[in-house]
């Protein structure tokens, strides 16, 4: 082509706008995943999970700053929550899968580790905000207020894991829990579509794409989604069995890995923004962005599951094992504490210590009735919270009716 046309790929994106070149390098990063399954290629189990799962970070980290960028378009009301939603994309196509796949064993295993996850770093973050704050130079933090509108999203996790009990004691799940979830799911929507939620705070590429015209910046954002969600749905079924067959290699569980492993990698997103959030002073939002996240898989994610599994493979309702139904009971103490210590909207580092050293308890020690005991310590304490802040729970209640203003 001639020399002054000539040259190599690193000079191509060094002619690009910075961020550009650092949104060209990350989907570049899930190139080696889409072109082994374009191709046909089956990996040793401990490469597929560099390989697919490289794929499924990155694809996870596009679409967050596209969604991060589409909150300048979209409703104010609806911005977090569609984030969040678009955020757990990743997750959710796996927890699909195996529901799909009828591998019941795994149904609920990456949805109750990505729940947990969320909740506790959005309990834990006054303590995650210090050691950030302190390490820039900032001052420790003690309280993060939270705004009005997050009574909404503990109001439904509240619901949610109530109504969680009833799923364990049936030991399976039927259409009519998907009715019941995600009815609380677009009932969540309809609530947080009337609130006024803090401006979009954009960082690095998501601000870049924030900067221009609308017409380039939704043509920018709906091509990156697209591709983005594209990508994860070729390589999420990959990466889901090469966490299965890397945990047999090696003698960990598989449902560890799954439940574990799986999430940290396809949450990470949300985490970095949040951790973004938290160094710009503004916990409060990454708190909302966890709290959305969680609502999502609690309710639309677990409801979905039978519909896969009923659609798929299998037939009837959806049988858990009574490791899963321990895995359930235990998100739901841990969402009732979660609710409980931010139902007053003030969120204590004296709280989130608890939150995350409980964390840290069933990460460590995976045994079924060490499980129980924690599930029945994380109700003790949030039912002990919630007497003596019985005077909030009333306003959780009121914050899933509508406005008075929507009735007249």
């Amino acid at each position: 082509m001639g020399g002054a046309r000539s040259g190599t790929v690193g000079v191509s994106l060094s002619a690009l706008p910075a961020w550009q070149a650092r949104l060209a390098a990350v989907g570049g990063c899930t190139l080696p995943g889409v072109l082994m399954r374009l191709g046909g290629v089956h990996p040793a189990p401990m490469v597929g999970l560099f390989v697919f799962g490289g794929s499924v970070v990155s694809a996870a980290f596009m679409l967050a700053w596209a969604a991060e960028a589409a909150e300048v378009d979209v409703s104010p009301g609806l911005a977090v929550a569609g984030v969040a939603l678009v955020a757990v994309l990743p997750e959710y196509v796996i927890e699909i899968y195996f529901a799909f796949t009828a591998q019941v064993q795994y149904v609920t295993a990456s949805l109750t580790g990505a729940t947990r996850l969320l909740l506790s770093c959005a309990v834990g973050m006054p303590a995650i905000a210090s050691l950030l704050l302190a390490r820039r130079g900032g001052r420790r933090l003690q309280v993060v207020n939270l705004r009005p509108e997050r009574r909404v999203d503990l109001a439904i996790i509240a619901t949610a894991s109530l109504y969680a009990p009833v799923i364990v004691l049936r030991g399976h799940l039927y259409w009519t829990d998907a009715l019941v979830l995600i009815g609380l799911y677009v009932l969540y929507l309809r609530r947080v579509a009337t609130g006024s939620p803090d401006p979009p705070h954009l960082t690095g590429v998501a601000a870049a794409l924030g900067k221009l015209s609308k017409r380039s910046r939704r043509r920018w954002v709906l091509g990156i989604m697209a591709s983005s969600a594209l990508i994860i749905l070729v390589t999420a079924e990959p990466f889901a069995d090469a966490v299965l067959g890397t945990g047999t290699m090696i003698g960990i569980s598989p449902y560890v890995l799954v439940q574990w492993l799986v999430p940290l990698a396809t949450e990470s997103p949300e985490l970095v923004v949040a951790s973004v959030l938290v160094t710009h002073n503004r916990a409060a939002q990454g708190v909302a962005v966890l709290l959305s996240s969680a609502v999502s898989q609690w309710t639309l994610a677990l409801g979905t599951l039978p519909i896969a599994y009923a659609t798929g493979a299998g037939s009837g309702p959806l049988t858990l094992l009574g490791r899963e139904q321990v895995e359930v009971m235990l998100t739901m103490g841990q969402a009732l504490l979660a609710v409980a210590v931010m139902v007053t909207l003030r969120l204590r580092r004296g709280d989130a210590l608890v939150m995350l050293t409980l964390f840290a308890f069933q990460v460590a020690l995976p045994s079924p009735a060490i499980r129980v005991g924690l599930t029945l310590v994380y109700l003790v304490i949030a039912v002990d919270i919630l007497a003596s802040e019985r005077w909030a729970i009333p306003t959780l209640r009121r914050s899933l009716r509508p406005p008075a203003n929507a009735r007249q």
